[in-house]
């Protein structure tokens, strides 16, 4: 598979707004865990050809799936401690896969987010990678 994926640092003010909700819902109950979501391209061709999904696992455990019918922000709840997750991109059988490891405290939110890309040229020599934004948020709400 010549897809890659490169890791980008989180801008909190890019989370999509169902994003931003459950982030100040997690941070005012004082939740340590994960927030995720994606957006993937739908083709109108040949869906079966183009289609996509990402996953985020911690070891043989699924804690995130999204696919392009799927637009919605999943919470998951995470124990504070050590954490080794993978994100990874899947296309029919073939993953790309980013690996890192979070040392959570108490109130700490994971947040990651895809933007997937394709390309409908078969033999793309340059195709564009895909995106993730990944980044540890601490739990306390700022007002201003």
């Amino acid at each position: 598979m010549t897809d890659s994926s490169e890791r980008r640092p989180l801008n909190p003010r890019q989370l999509k707004w169902g994003a931003r909700r459950k982030l100040r819902e997690a941070r005012r109950e004082g939740r340590t865990g994960m927030l995720a979501y994606s957006v993937i391209p739908s083709n109108n061709r040949n869906g079966y050809r183009y289609f996509r999904s990402v996953v985020v696992r911690e070891g043989s455990r699924e804690l995130y799936r999204g696919n392009p019918d799927d637009r919605s922000v999943r919470w998951v709840d995470l124990a504070p401690g050590r954490h080794r997750l993978s994100f990874v991109v899947s296309d029919m059988g073939k993953e790309v896969a980013l690996s890192q490891e979070f040392v959570l405290q108490p109130r700490q939110i994971i947040a990651a987010w895809c933007a997937t890309t394709y390309s409908l040229k078969p033999f793309d020599r340059s195709p564009r990678p895909n995106r993730w934004h990944i980044g540890v948020l601490d739990g306390a709400t700022r007002r201003q």
